[in-house]
């Protein structure tokens, strides 16, 4: 089965988009309980140290959701042309 690299690449990076959209909100408006949230996940015990580093701005949300987006379009589309390459490799 041959995947669509450049519909993979659009799908991944929509699903980028949308969940670095929800996050960047979330941490927007709800700054201690993220931070503590990931602290958690993370297992992060100086994660008090980050919070002076942390700037949540409408650039710094549109800018992340920009570069983070187009990143992951292309990672998407390569591990697509990957598969491709060797599932062709493989089947013959």
């Amino acid at each position: 089965m041959k995947i669509n690299a450049p519909s993979f690449g659009l799908a991944g990076a929509a699903s980028v988009c949308i969940i670095y959209a929800i996050f960047a909100f979330i941490l927007k408006y709800w700054p201690e309980q993220t931070l503590k949230f990931i602290g958690t996940i993370h297992m992060l015990p100086k994660l008090d140290y980050l919070k002076s580093f942390i700037k949540v701005t409408p650039q710094a949300i549109a800018m992340g959701i920009i570069t983070h987006t187009a990143l992951a379009f292309f990672i998407f589309f390569f591990i697509a042309l990957i598969y491709n390459l060797i599932q062709r490799i493989f089947t013959k």
